[in-house]
């Protein structure tokens, strides 16, 4: 039996590549150690911890979804997983700031 034009489905991610994988694990793996140690060398204030932490889980979640998910906008299945992503973030910021703001609602006028 021959297989006549079968080929692998495109998911708009690119080849897989051991290197990009294990730049995401080391960077990730780094930024990990990175904050571990900002937190128990008790050398920085807590404000200077809080933002080094949320400056390397920003920097973190950068090299995860360019790493392990390869978002990119090189094939045009690649910009749709692109918008798609972008459409979740805005879903979710929507979902979360609703709830804040219907729980900062309910707190004010409980209160008043």
């Amino acid at each position: 039996m021959e297989h006549h034009g079968i080929t692998a489905p495109d998911y708009g991610t690119g080849q897989k590549k051991l290197g990009l994988y294990l730049v995401g694990f080391i960077s990730c793996s780094l930024l990990t150690l990175l904050s571990f140690w900002v937190v128990m060398s008790h050398i920085f204030s807590k404000t200077e911890v809080l933002i080094l932490i949320f400056s390397s889980a920003c920097i973190q979640f950068l090299v995860q979804v360019l790493c392990f998910l390869r978002l990119s906008t090189q094939t045009e299945q690649g910009k749709t997983n692109v918008m798609s992503f972008l459409f979740t973030g805005v879903i979710l910021t929507s979902i979360i700031v609703g709830s804040l703001w219907i729980m900062w609602n309910l707190n004010y006028y409980m209160m008043h």
